[in-house]
């Protein structure tokens, strides 16, 4: 599994910022560095216990989530290992090796169970998939700067009334994209089987009947919430619920 050492790159940006910035990012680059060298040097229990402090104390990256990730498929927990390649996935979509590892992680469960498929939403607006929040947000931003300006031009040479025309349509598309990501999000929430099997109830009661079973790193859909179980979903044939002490989303 390729260690990721991008994260080393953002957190050293945000040094640039402030002062007080400054000292929490060198904190934290700092602990990215010792965690990295961990997994580096097959420590990779010591390794991903760095990792988790750092998500704990806020860090937010999708390349710490792969790389908290590639330690745990190093130490054989396909269940964490699972769960964190989806979390890194909503900020690097377009990773390649992340795509692969996460592959890869399903084929050593028990249930093999993909991803599920995207929704008319995501197919229609394809290029969301390929794109973070983060990302689409910023797209929109910068399009909206272009197109004020590029209105304000038109006014004064009017070819360029094609152009802001253009870019007018583009950035109404981006918020529309927006749109889709904060949906598809919402109502698609993934979750992974952490424990070594799980019996999936008919009811939110340890004694209901039991449709069948799940085992560690299976994904589902999460569809419900009551107390302290949850609904899961695989298709619209298996469904029911589990403690929500077994499943990490």
């Amino acid at each position: 599994m390729k260690l990721s050492n991008t994260i080393s790159f953002f957190l050293f940006m945000l040094l640039t910022l402030s002062p007080t910035l400054q000292a929490e990012a060198s904190d934290y680059l700092n602990e990215v560095v010792r965690a990295n060298g961990l997994y580096s040097d097959k420590q990779y229990v010591e390794s991903a216990q760095a990792y988790e402090a750092l998500i704990h104390d806020g860090v937010r990256n999708g390349y710490l989530y792969y790389n908290l990730g590639n330690a745990y498929i190093r130490m054989g927990k396909t269940g964490p290992a699972i769960l964190n390649y989806v979390h890194a996935q909503k900020w690097i979509p377009r990773d390649e090796n992340l795509a692969a590892n996460l592959k890869f992680a399903i084929q050593q469960t028990q249930d093999k169970i993909e991803p599920p498929p995207p929704g008319t939403l995501n197919i229609l607006f394809f290029w969301v998939n390929d794109f973070n929040f983060n990302e689409l947000v910023y797209f929109a931003i910068g399009l909206n700067f272009i197109f004020w300006v590029t209105l304000a031009l038109s006014m004064c040479f009017p070819f360029l009334k094609i152009a802001r025309n253009a870019l007018l349509f583009v950035l109404l598309l981006s918020f529309v994209s927006i749109g889709v990501k904060i949906k598809s999000e919402s109502d698609l929430k993934l979750g992974v089987v952490l424990a070594t099997n799980v019996e999936v109830k008919s009811g939110r009661a340890v004694d209901a009947i039991t449709l069948f079973q799940l085992h560690e790193g299976a994904l589902v859909t999460v569809t419900d919430k009551h107390n302290d179980w949850l609904e899961v979903r695989l298709n619209d044939e298996q469904k029911g619920w589990v403690p929500q002490s077994s499943l990490g989303t």
